[in-house]
This record gives structure tokens, C-alpha cells and sequence, in this order.
């Protein structure tokens, strides 16, 4: 009796198997030119400061996208960018830095396709800070610029000078 099961069960899926290979043969086939954009949503905030370089960031595809009437990409799909280059926010007011190269798209079958893809996401610099540091450096050393040069008075023997002691 357990081996007739067994013997079922792997006819189920041998059918199974080759009833999905055909329905695969039977799907449309559509290319996407290059140049095509696809919209998509970063599924959460990464900061210059949170993120390294050659982490994936996680992203989906904003709608469902059709090209002659086939859906090639379906609306909540998994999207993965590559982050090329972090710098970090610097002192001073300098800014942080992302840099992302290429990605990774999931289509509507599940297959995943190389995206070429750049972008270059800049922090806000910040002057106030180089002001600040500015004016102190420049209230720091006005005085040593002032006054610094202002010899003291020389040491002298007046003539006919007669010492206490000898």
C-alpha cells in the first residue's frame, strides 16, 4: 500500500512538473530596450551614516508595468541597488555622501535581471559651521597679529652709568 502512494505521488508530480514547463513554453516572450525606466520605491531611509559600501539597499516597483499589452514587472516586486560609495558627514559642515551602481530587478515571472543604473546622493553642506570656525580662528589670533608684533622695549646702559656695586 506505501509504495502504490509513492508511486502516485511521484506521478502527481512528474505530471505537475511538466504541466508547468508547458505552460512556461506557452508564455509570451517581450523585450525590454535599454534606456527603459521602471519606477520604483526605497522601502526605507538610508543615511550616508547607516549604510556601507557594498550593502543592497531594498527597494519595490511602484505599478504594474506593461509593455504591448504583457506585464513585465508587477506592482510590489523586490529591487535590490548596489551601494558603490559611502562618506560619512564630516566636521565642518561638510557633507555625506551615497553612491549607487547597477541593481538587481525581480520580474513578473520571478526571473532576476542586472539593471544598469548610477547615482550620486549628496547631504546638505552646511557654511555656518566654516563661518563659526572663521571668526574664531580670526578672533583667536587678530590679537597675536596686533599685539604680537609689538616689540618690548630694548635693555640699555645709560651713558655715564655708574653701577651701585662693584
Amino acid at each position: 500500500m506505501k509504495k502504490v502512494i509513492v508511486y502516485v505521488l511521484l506521478i502527481t508530480m512528474l505530471n505537475c512538473n511538466l504541466g508547468l514547463s508547458a505552460l512556461a513554453a506557452n508564455r509570451p516572450s517581450v523585450d525590454v530596450k535599454s534606456g527603459f525606466t521602471i519606477p520604483i520605491i526605497v522601502t526605507q531611509e538610508n543615511t550616508s551614516k547607516s549604510v556601507i559600501a557594498g550593502q543592497k539597499i531594498n527597494a519595490q516597483i511602484e505599478d504594474d508595468i506593461k509593455i504591448n499589452g504583457v506585464k513585465v514587472f508587477q506592482k510590489g516586486d523586490s529591487v535590490f541597488l548596489n551601494v558603490s560609495e559611502v562618506k560619512k558627514a564630516g566636521f565642518i559642515g561638510i557633507p555625506g555622501m551615497l553612491y549607487i551602481v547597477n541593481g538587481e530587478v525581480t520580474d513578473a515571472n520571478g526571473d532576476s535581471h542586472l539593471v544598469e543604473y548610477n547615482q550620486k546622493f549628496m547631504g546638505d553642506e552646511k557654511t555656518w559651521p566654516k563661518v563659526c570656525v572663521g571668526c574664531g580662528v580670526f578672533i583667536i589670533l587678530a590679537p597675536l597679529v596686533l599685539f604680537g608684533f609689538v616689540k618690548g622695549g630694548q635693555a640699555k646702559i645709560n651713558f655715564q652709568y655708574v653701577p651701585e656695586k662693584l
